[in-house]
Formats: C-alpha cells, sequence, structure tokens
C-alpha cells in the first residue's frame, strides 16, 4: 500500500517551488503522478454607483491578470516537475469563486493523497484556499505542510494524536504508507480520562495493537495539558520525540459546522513546525 496519485493544491506562485520539492523528495524511487491544481475565478462583479455603468475595460483586465496568474503558476508548476523527474498533469480551474481548493474538490476524490502549503505569516501570507473544503468534502487526507515546504525524506518518526475518535482513526489508517516507513512511531493520548471514546488504563493500546498487525511497531504515550491547551501539550510532545510528522483526525468536536474550524485543527494547520496529515 503506498500513495501513487498526489494531488497538490497550488493557490499561488509561492506555493510552487517548496511543494513540488517536497512532493519530489517524499516520492523519490516511488511510482507517483503529480497532479497540480490552481483556480482562478470565472467570472467578476466590479461594484459600481447605481448610475455608473459597469467599466468593461476593468472586467478585461481582471481576466487578463486571471490568466496571467493561470500561466504563471502552470508553466513553474510544469518546469519545477520536469527539473524533478516527475510524472505530471497541470489542471487549471476556473470556477465562480476562483479558489483553488474548492477548484481541486474533483481531482482529490481520484487522489490518494492531498498536499497543501501553510501560509507564512512572516511574510503576510493569508491562507488563500478554502482548507475546510478539502477536509469536509475532499474525502482523502490532507497533508499540510509548513510554509517553507519542509517535509523529511525519508519520514522517519511520526506521532499520531490519538484521541479514539472516527476521525483519529481515518488519519491513523490513511497514513499506514508512511507508518509502514517509519522508524518510530509513537501513540499519544492527551487527558485520556477525560475522552469519552478512550478507556483510559488501556489509552491507546488498541490502535498500537491494529498497527502491529501491519508491521508498525508504535510506542503508547499519555500526556496531561496541565494548564495548557491539547494543541500546546501534543506540541511539547512532538518537540521531545523530534518527530518529522504528525497525523491527526480533523474537527473531531461536535458543533455546528461553522464552529469547527478551531482548535486544535487550527493550531496545528497554522503553525505546526512540521508537516501534519489530517482526514476527517
Amino acid at each position: 500500500m503506498t500513495y501513487h496519485t498526489i494531488l497538490a493544491v497550488y493557490a499561488t506562485l509561492a506555493d510552487v517551488a517548496p511543494v513540488t520539492s517536497a512532493i519530489a523528495g517524499f516520492a523519490a524511487g516511488k511510482e507517483v503522478h503529480l497532479i497540480g491544481c490552481h483556480g482562478e475565478p470565472s467570472q467578476f462583479v466590479v461594484l459600481s454607483a447605481p448610475i455608473d455603468v459597469p467599466d468593461a475595460t476593468t472586467i478585461a483586465a481582471l481576466y487578463e491578470q486571471a490568466d496571467l496568474r493561470m500561466r504563471e503558476v502552470g508553466d513553474a508548476f510544469n518546469k519545477a516537475c520536469e527539473a524533478e523527474g516527475l510524472s505530471h498533469e497541470w489542471r487549471p480551474v476556473r470556477s465562480p469563486g476562483g479558489d483553488s481548493a474548492v477548484s481541486a474538490l474533483a481531482s482529490a476524490r481520484s487522489a490518494d493523497l492531498v498536499v497543501v502549503r501553510q501560509p507564512d505569516r512572516t511574510a503576510n501570507e493569508d491562507m488563500a484556499t478554502n482548507i475546510e473544503a478539502l477536509l469536509f468534502e475532499g474525502g482523502r487526507p490532507v497533508l499540510f505542510l509548513p510554509s517553507d515546504g519542509k517535509l523529511a525524506t525519508p519520514v522517519r518518526r511520526i506521532l499520531i494524536a490519538w484521541d479514539g475518535s472516527r476521525e483519529a482513526a481515518r488519519a491513523t489508517h490513511d497514513a499506514l504508507p508512511l507508518l509502514k516507513a517509519a522508524e518510530a512511531v509513537e501513540v499519544v493520548v492527551v487527558d485520556p480520562d477525560k475522552l469519552p471514546d478512550i478507556d483510559a488504563p488501556l489509552a491507546g493500546t488498541d490502535i498500537a495493537s491494529c498497527l502491529s498487525r501491519h508491521g508498525v511497531h508504535a510506542n503508547v504515550t499519555t500526556v496531561s495539558r496541565g494548564d495548557g491547551t491539547t494543541a500546546e501539550a501534543i506540541s511539547a510532545q512532538v518537540t521531545a520525540s523530534n518527530a518529522d510528522l504528525v497525523v491527526m483526525g480533523a474537527y473531531t468536536h461536535q458543533r455546528l459546522r461553522e464552529w469547527l474550524f478551531g482548535g486544535v485543527t487550527r493550531a496545528f494547520v497554522e503553525s505546526s513546525p512540521v508537516p501534519v496529515l489530517m482526514s476527517r
């Protein structure tokens, strides 16, 4: 079992080099086909005063800018893939909103893994894609790279954030190709006595036993968040174990959908120092 079809979502030109390089290192020696996707708006609405006529020149200029961005990202993608020797194809998509993640949903459902890059907050980059759509509607695991795009090759040490939930189970099994190739796997449970889906005295042992039947030896660690947050407790363990990758479920709390993009999920998507594989 491995990842043969990888979809990379390129929101901006700045994503191309780090994301493609990370995937090339990750895919080295494997039969991997990389699909690159970038979205641009299919239509523009120009607001004007009631008595004004929409400026056709302005609208035309917006379309030209969108065409230019599409060509620039596509050309950079093709060049990067050719330089890395990757099997690849480019999928530019136009949609009403122009969001690259939403535009990539159809392609995501036919891929083994989706890869996106966290924005660089120090460079005032904003999250330019609808990550919620990828996690909720893509149906595939999403690998979030840090803003610098770094991904250890090979991925030797993996930390699984385990809370017994459906989402955590999905993420763990989606990560099996990586887990089976890793040298060290650690199952971390934060405050097991407070988790409804965990038998506290046996926290993490069931999933560790399941993984062992796949040839994955996993150690189980239980920690307390103390006065901090669950995200901080997991981050501290990432540092302590020198993990190359975190595997975790997304949106584990039962709340209204518009409230879900927060807590542990938001903390790791926006600021994790290591790549994070998430599933929903």
